[in-house]
């Protein structure tokens, strides 16, 4: 089973249940491990989530109660990984060359007033 995320990934919630967590920001903490999900046919893997944001919260139905909290399960099926797994960029850049830039003395305000009347004539 290839996952979406690991752990200390920022996440973005792209399914759910509940609408409120649409579009939430979350890092993966640890996991839960293979366990089943309401509403959901068979074992997914199941991570712990931390809303990234101070002002976000995750939203949960339980028992005809809907409930709000900072922290909580998430399954790696409602997520995809928005931070690049650590490897890929040393992959990805290994042979990009350093970028040279020339930096130079910036013209004074006289030598910007003579190329002006310069450029007139």
């Amino acid at each position: 089973m290839k996952l979406n995320c690991s752990i200390g990934d920022l996440a973005i919630t792209v399914k759910c249940h509940c609408p409120e967590n649409l579009g939430s920001i979350v890092r993966i903490k640890g996991s839960k491990g293979l366990i089943t999900w309401p509403k959901e046919d068979g074992l997914m893997q199941i991570w712990e989530v931390e809303v990234a944001s101070s002002n976000g919260w995750l939203v949960y139905e339980r028992n005809g109660m809907v409930e709000s909290y900072k922290a909580g399960p998430a399954p790696d099926a409602y997520l995809r990984r928005l931070t690049p797994p650590t490897y890929s960029l040393q992959h990805e850049f290994a042979d990009a060359e350093q970028l040279h830039i020339d930096f130079h003395e910036v013209d004074t305000q006289e030598d910007l007033i003579e190329a002006e009347q310069t450029d007139d004539l």
